[in-house]
């Protein structure tokens, strides 16, 4: 039974994830809505959120965050980091990188 609900709400949460891209040229409104959504049911089912979907998630405004339209990336490699700044609210997400040899 527990797969079976994990199963159903992976499906749904990246349904969610995907019309929130698709959505947010005409409405930021309803696409947060649908982060909200993935959010919650990811929350009640323990079912995690994908790392590829999560990073661009905005913890702060709760928007999907596309490159070029309302996100910026940053590589810092001193430092070895990727940063994502989210144009919306200013929030800034960092992870770190590791340089392939």
């Amino acid at each position: 039974m527990r797969s079976a609900v994990a199963t159903v709400a992976r499906e749904r949460i990246d349904l969610l994830l995907n019309q929130a891209e698709e959505v947010l040229p005409k409405s930021r409104e309803l696409s947060k809505r649908y982060v909200g959504l993935a959010r919650k049911i990811s929350k009640r089912t323990k079912v995690r959120i994908p790392r590829e979907k999560k990073h661009y998630l905005c913890k702060k405004c709760g928007q999907p965050l596309l490159l070029g339209k309302n996100a910026r990336i940053r590589l810092r490699s001193p430092n070895s980091r990727i940063i994502i700044s989210c144009l919306a609210c200013g929030a800034i997400r960092r992870y770190p990188y590791r340089k392939r040899v």
